[in-house]
């Protein structure tokens, strides 16, 4: 059986297409291709473009893919015709800081080139109100435009929250601005910043450390070596040594341990001092002297009393001095090296004393040389028939002028001298008191007043009465 096959062309004609189509949020445009075929009409640039503009889309229209697609002999999908212009992002928000925090570490160069290594910079602190950081607000990016040309608007930066760390604040007036609440060490912490009043030193003050200069108070967990510094605006606190350094308080000195050394150690304190015992330091504090242990040859200056009333408290060797009272267990010892107890005075005064019986012997010694001088130089004139060479004659002029000025110079340094005797308050109430013995060659200075302790003695209590030294057995 024979049969005939027969293949039939049918080609219609039939134009390109396109289905366009705008999204919701319109940002893009897209279109559906569909080629023309046989005779049919091919889809140009321009009429894309007018069919666009007649749907008033003008704006980011990608016209070689439009001709690209136009190109096309078969159907594509999903062609962008046109994409809007997006909207920019903002710069972010940050932070600007008005103080720099650097780790202590670098030893001092000296001007002539040599280091100090006990030096190692500022710790880093900040006073009440000192600016600290700033919050710099985000930005809003450049606007967009959509297909049909209206404005996006820009997006803002990330924001940025302000977290305030201990001892900060918002100024009251700019909430953008961060401030320091109270004075005191500014460091990061959990990446914040935050002010302590307290500058803790977790060992050591020695060449790991360097010299300790804080507004606020300090904490030392360990030792204060020799040769270093410590001062600090608030209160000292030493859980271990003082050895040959210097340790200056704005408020107290609380030793836990003891001062110790060869005599170059010195603690200051603007109110009270508090050791375990003192070795040949010098202690000066414009209160309380409060010594657990005992003080072998220092000098102690206290303000107010000198208490040395622990296990052993006494006080043997060097100078001690106070403006109302002594008191320890033991005064010397059984060797009677030289023990100086000073009362009635305030010792800060009685430097004040000293200086100005100083000034007043040098000056009166000068007025003496000046007049000796004067008397020799007019005999010389006597001698040459009252006529003296030219430069004795100024010397001799210079001379009875200081003789004019020098009277005045010493009343003013006399009343000094009187004025500050009169700050002398209720020396009679002054008190030196040893609860168990006081050994001979101690001497006790009440006032201008003073005796030398000749043989030993058990408890006793001295004091001035009717300006004279008198010492009572307890």
């Amino acid at each position: 059986m024979i049969s005939n096959y027969f293949q039939w062309n049918i080609i219609t004609n039939m134009d390109a297409s396109i289905r366009i189509k705008v999204a919701s949020n319109r940002m893009k445009v897209t279109a559906n291709y569909t080629p023309a075929s046989g005779e049919g009409k091919k889809l140009t640039l321009d009429n894309v473009l007018s069919q666009l503009e007649s749907m008033r889309i003008n704006t980011g229209i990608k016209s070689e893919k439009i001709s690209q697609m136009s190109e096309s002999e078969r159907p594509i999908t999903s062609v962008v015709l046109a994409e809007a212009i997006p909207p920019q992002t903002g710069e972010k928000a940050r932070i600007e800081t008005s103080i720099k925090i650097n780790p202590r570490s670098k030893a001092l160069k000296r001007e002539n080139g040599s280091v100090d290594y006990y030096e190692l910079g500022e710790i880093c602190s900040a006073s009440v109100s000192q600016e600290l950081y700033r919050r710099i607000p985000s930005t809003i990016g450049e606007p967009g435009k959509d297909v049909y040309g209206d404005e996006i608007p820009g997006i803002p930066g990330r924001d940025l929250k302000i977290v305030l760390g201990h001892g900060t604040k918002r100024d009251k007036n700019d909430p953008d601005l961060v401030i320091a609440a109270i004075e005191g060490e500014v460091f990061i912490k959990s990446g914040i910043m935050q002010i302590s009043e307290v500058h803790t030193v977790m060992g050591d003050v020695d060449f790991s450390t360097g010299n300790i200069r804080f507004k606020g108070s300090i904490k030392i967990y360990g030792t204060v070596k020799s040769g270093f510094e410590v001062h600090g605006d608030g209160t000292i606190e030493i859980k271990g040594n003082v050895e040959d350094a210097i340790v200056i308080g704005g408020n107290d000195v609380i030793v836990q341990g003891g001062c110790t050394g060869s005599g170059g150690g010195i603690v200051k304190a603007k109110r009270d001092v508090f050791v375990k015992f003192v070795e040949n330091q010098r202690i000066e504090t414009d209160r309380d002297i409060i010594i657990n242990g005992d003080s072998y040859h220092a000098t102690l200056l206290a303000g107010r009393s000198v208490l040395a009333k622990g296990k052993k408290g006494t006080i043997v060797g060097g100078k001690c001095e106070a403006q109302f009272s002594v008191e320890a267990n033991i005064f010397g010892s059984k060797a009677s090296p030289p023990t100086i107890i000073k009362i009635g005075i305030n010792p800060k005064l009685t430097e004040k004393l000293r200086i100005v019986e100083s000034d007043i012997v040098k000056n009166q010694e000068y007025l003496d040389k000046i007049e000796k001088s004067i008397f020799f130089i007019y005999k010389q004139k006597i001698d040459a028939n009252g006529v003296l060479p030219p430069d004795k004659q100024v010397l001799l002029e210079k001379l009875e002028l200081a003789q004019k000025t020098m009277p005045d110079k010493l009343k003013a340094l006399i009343n000094e001298k009187e004025n500050l005797l009169k700050e002398q308050h209720d020396i009679d109430k002054a008190y030196a008191v040893a609860d168990k013995s006081v050994f001979s060659k101690v001497q006790i200075h009440i006032g201008n007043q003073w005796i030398t302790i000749e043989d030993n003695l058990g408890p006793s209590k001295f004091q001035l009465i009717e300006s004279e030294i008198v010492g009572f057995s307890k």
